[in-house]
């Protein structure tokens, strides 16, 4: 894929002057917000009721037990052409890997309807032309934020192996592959020779593979986090660990209200909260966001078992070797915010990667998160069309450490008055 990786980096006073912006999220895409405002000039005050600070518990947010992947191939939509005769199936198998929990399905069906409609094939090939918009200047927004705070050093691999059993399977791929490559994404077909001589322990019930080499992981999303927000203390920012209620306009100003009390009036405010943005939304603003719930089971002492992030697609989920062990991480349950974890699909994530990966060790850490989700796979980034000091910046599904450096750049263009590196029409909080 070619990327734009020379985008001028943004003067440090924006045509603006400097404004005081305060950035509700700090998770991959507020903290990485709250930076790139920094570094254009801005105040920015970030608040959290969670964020990555030393003795504060991180683990509710989906920057902490993501699967590792910046993923800049990742150009196609989860509806793809016929998800529709799937529904049945993800409504009757709540272990499956992309499944809906009964109890959500009534409040879920506008989100459906847009997520099959998302599906028809003119519709997908315009969100892939969107999502290739977003990758090839997706670098370009994440390194400056990995040189500055520090990070580079957690790179860990440049590539990443998507697995099929069968023939049949690898030929129920090329759909989605085609697509790909039409876009520039490099792709190399392995055989089973080749991929045993890559990765010995995995167990040989591969027929075919894929590797995409326009990916690369973290050895710790955690640690990246910490050291984001380090940066931002270090330039000016500020923290406050706070649950925000409501966001409130004035004339001149925007404030931010907790528990009835109000924060010091600013001229922006960033929502950057994820999976829970959708309550701190300008009261004439509908938008279709809903929440995948995702699970994680670490293998502790094990990384030297994979050398390469692995898929098998027909499992939905990843097996990412990080600094401290294995991480199995993925699958998609449309079941809401307040629902305790489905203990068998963590179960069902463990025994599946034993089946996988020879000679695991225990289990260890186990983990529930929430991907803000749209029905197109498409982020939401842009301006509220009632109200001009709301900007958002949710909705990144499986794609928020990859996109968090670009949404970061975007809203810094958006607040500071500059010439925006892409269009943004089609990201839009409206659009359905």
């Amino acid at each position: 894929m070619q990327f734009s990786k020379h985008l001028l980096d943004l003067p440090p006073r924006s045509p603006r002057g400097s404004l005081h912006v305060l950035v509700v999220g700090s998770g991959a895409v507020g903290l990485s917000c709250a930076l790139w405002l920094l570094k254009s000039g801005h105040q920015v005050t970030v608040f959290d009721p969670n964020p990555p600070l030393e003795d504060i518990d991180y683990r509710g947010a989906c920057s902490f037990g993501n699967a590792c992947s910046i993923a800049y191939g990742a150009v196609t939509p989860v509806a793809m052409p016929g998800i529709l005769k799937d529904v049945p199936s993800m409504l009757a198998n709540p272990l499956a890997h992309l499944s809906i929990q009964w109890r959500n399905f009534p409040e879920l069906i506008p989100w459906l309807l847009n997520f099959i409609r998302s599906s028809k094939s003119d519709r997908v090939l315009e969100i892939v032309n969107e999502l290739t918009e977003l990758m090839r200047l997706a670098e370009a927004g994440i390194s400056p934020l990995l040189q500055e705070s520090g990070s580079q050093n957690l790179i860990r691999n440049r590539e990443c192996l998507y697995l099929y059993k069968s023939e049949e399977k690898f030929q129920q791929a090329q759909y989605g592959l085609q697509l790909r490559a039409n876009q520039g994404v490099r792709i190399e077909t392995l055989d089973a020779t080749q991929i045993h001589e890559r990765e010995p322990h995995l167990t040989p019930v591969y027929h075919k593979g894929v590797l995409f080499l326009d990916a690369y992981s973290l050895e710790s999303p955690y640690v990246y986090m910490k050291n984001l927000a380090n940066c931002i203390l270090q330039r000016g920012g500020k923290f406050v660990h706070q649950h925000i209620d409501e966001i409130v306009t004035g004339n001149d100003h925007v404030q931010l209200r907790s528990q009835g009390l109000l924060s010091e009036h600013a001229d922006q405010v960033v929502v950057a909260a994820g999976a829970w943005s959708k309550k701190l939304l300008h009261p004439h603003d509908q938008v279709l966001l809903n929440t995948e719930r995702g699970y994680h089971v670490m293998f502790p002492e094990s990384e030297k078992l994979l050398t390469t992030p692995t898929c098998y697609p027909e499992h939905g989920f990843y097996m990412t070797p990080m600094m401290d062990g294995i991480r199995s991480a993925g699958t998609v349950e449309l079941g809401g915010l307040g629902a305790a974890p489905n203990l068998k699909r963590i179960e069902v994530i463990e025994k599946v990667t034993r089946q996988l990966i020879q000679g695991l060790g225990p289990s260890g850490d186990t983990w529930l998160g929430h991907r803000p989700s749209m029905p197109d796979s498409l982020p939401v980034i842009g301006q509220s069309p009632h109200n001009e000091r709301i900007i958002y910046a949710f909705g990144h599904g499986h794609l928020g450490l990859t996109l968090a450096g670009i949404t970061g750049r975007l809203v810094a263009e958006i607040t500071g008055g500059y010439t925006l590196s892409k269009n943004i029409n089609a990201l839009r909080p409206h659009r359905f």
